[in-house]
């Protein structure tokens, strides 16, 4: 049986290729919360009392948001284009992005609330870890939200 032998440079030519012909995505996370100032909070659901509150619509909680920015390899879907499944058809995604397998790059991924990419609002549907010897990747399988002014 012939042995694989795998490239010991394989992180650096996937870094290079995603250098090449990747984009910047931005990751955008909670940076601060206040409390509304007009409204009173819910101790037990931690929103507001007043869910039509015209500052923090029911939330209670106002945040800040700062975004970071990432390199990535951006691959756009069709959004009517459906996959199968034992239990019918889903909606996979509507854009690919491919990032490096960091522990900041993790870090980012898993306390963003959304993702700009080309100036469309994202939010994240799937992460999938790719590569071989070692996870070297991250797929992020991304649903548009809004268009962006």
């Amino acid at each position: 049986m012939t042995e694989i032998i795998w490239p010991s440079n394989t992180r650096d030519v996937i870094n290079s290729i995603r250098g090449a012909i990747g984009r910047l995505v931005t990751f955008y996370l909670i940076s601060a919360s206040e409390p509304c100032t007009l409204c009173n909070r819910d101790p037990i659901t931690n929103t507001s009392t007043d869910s039509f509150c015209p500052v923090c619509s029911g939330n209670f909680w106002i945040h800040t948001y700062s975004g970071v920015s990432i390199s990535g390899h951006v691959t756009w879907g069709q959004a009517e284009q459906f996959n199968w499944a034992t239990g019918g058809q889903f909606i996979d995604g509507d854009c690919r992005v491919q990032i490096e397998n960091t522990v900041e790059n993790i870090t980012v991924l898993e306390s963003a609330q959304w993702v700009s990419v080309d100036n469309r609002r994202m939010t994240v549907n799937k992460i999938i870890p790719r590569g071989v010897q070692d996870v070297n990747r991250i797929l992020i399988d991304l649903v548009e939200q809004e268009k962006e002014d």
